[in-house]
């Protein structure tokens, strides 16, 4: 449509043809362009905003790409101790008259005497295993519990997840009378297991979790996340097809002041060359060229 494109076709080996425009469009996605670019101002214009919507809409794609495989236990806000003890939206407490109370009862560290002080304030114990599981479920709360049987509770139920910190390691053991002639046999048989992979095993058998692991689906971006960008592709293409029919209309009216024809009839005239509607037009431009 613009005069500007147009002012020498004829001799010019590439044009903007409707293959080429797409072409052109394609080479803008992967980041390439192509050429040669538009002179116009008016195509300048299009292609401005054609290239600023490929740019935002492939960050958006590959923002979207990175986020679904992130893990979901990264996007957890609490990821230890400390950040629980920090809070205030998110309860938490452990098994009332357990070791892991006590453990933060005497303990000096300062960040386990906060979370101890507030679950003494709050008075939010459970009273059985059960029940912490079940209001973690609920959501909103915590449940402090010693490892094992978190991983078993995880295990068991999937929309638990179980912060990877763990404080207060301590082993388990077989308790045997003072002296007792089993204790070498207990530890030879314990040892035995372990080397040969069987405690392994019975954990992987017992603590295997029963959730259907979902693959990494990138979720789908939202339709109205994406309206400005759109809105800005069709602000460009609006505002860059007025300016070449401002253009165009320019040169129609200077064109029918030469010719002392009306407006209307030589824009007409210049539509149909330009859209190739008639090819009985042609010497025509050639004619319009060579007075240029």
């Amino acid at each position: 449509l613009s005069p500007c494109e147009w002012s020498e076709a004829q001799s010019e080996g590439n044009r903007f043809s409707f293959l080429y425009s797409l072409w052109y469009t394609a080479g803008a996605l992967t980041l390439q362009g192509a050429g040669p670019h538009p002179k116009a101002l008016s195509g300048r214009v299009i292609c401005s905003s054609w290239w600023l919507f490929s740019v935002v809409l492939l960050a958006c794609y590959f923002s979207n790409l990175s986020s679904s495989k992130t893990p979901e236990s990264s996007q957890l806000t609490v990821k230890g101790f400390e950040d629980l003890a920090s809070q205030d939206t998110i309860q938490y407490s452990c098994l009332a008259g357990s070791s892991t109370l006590a453990f933060f009862k005497n303990s000096n560290n300062p960040v386990y005497r906060r979370i101890y002080e507030h679950m003494e304030r709050t008075q939010s114990f459970v009273s059985s295993m059960d029940e912490g599981v079940k209001r973690a479920k609920e959501g909103n709360f915590a449940f402090i519990g010693e490892s094992v049987s978190l991983d078993l509770a995880v295990a068991r139920h999937c929309e638990l997840v179980r912060v990877h910190e763990v404080i207060g390691m301590r082993g388990y053991s077989i308790a045997a009378p003072l002296g007792s002639p089993i204790i070498k046999n207990l530890s030879v048989a314990i040892l035995q297991l372990s080397e040969a992979g069987e405690l392994a095993y019975l954990r992987s058998k017992w603590w295997a979790s029963s959730c259907i692991a979902d693959k990494a689906k990138p979720a789908a971006v939202q339709p109205h996340r994406l309206k400005g960008m759109f809105l800005v592709l069709a602000l460009g293409l609006g505002l860059g097809t007025c300016m070449a029919f401002l253009e165009l209309t320019f040169k129609s009216r200077r064109k029918a002041a030469e010719q002392q024809k009306s407006c209307c009839t030589v824009l007409t005239e210049e539509l149909s060359l330009r859209l190739k509607t008639s090819s009985a037009n042609k010497p025509q431009e050639n004619a319009d060229k060579e007075k240029a």
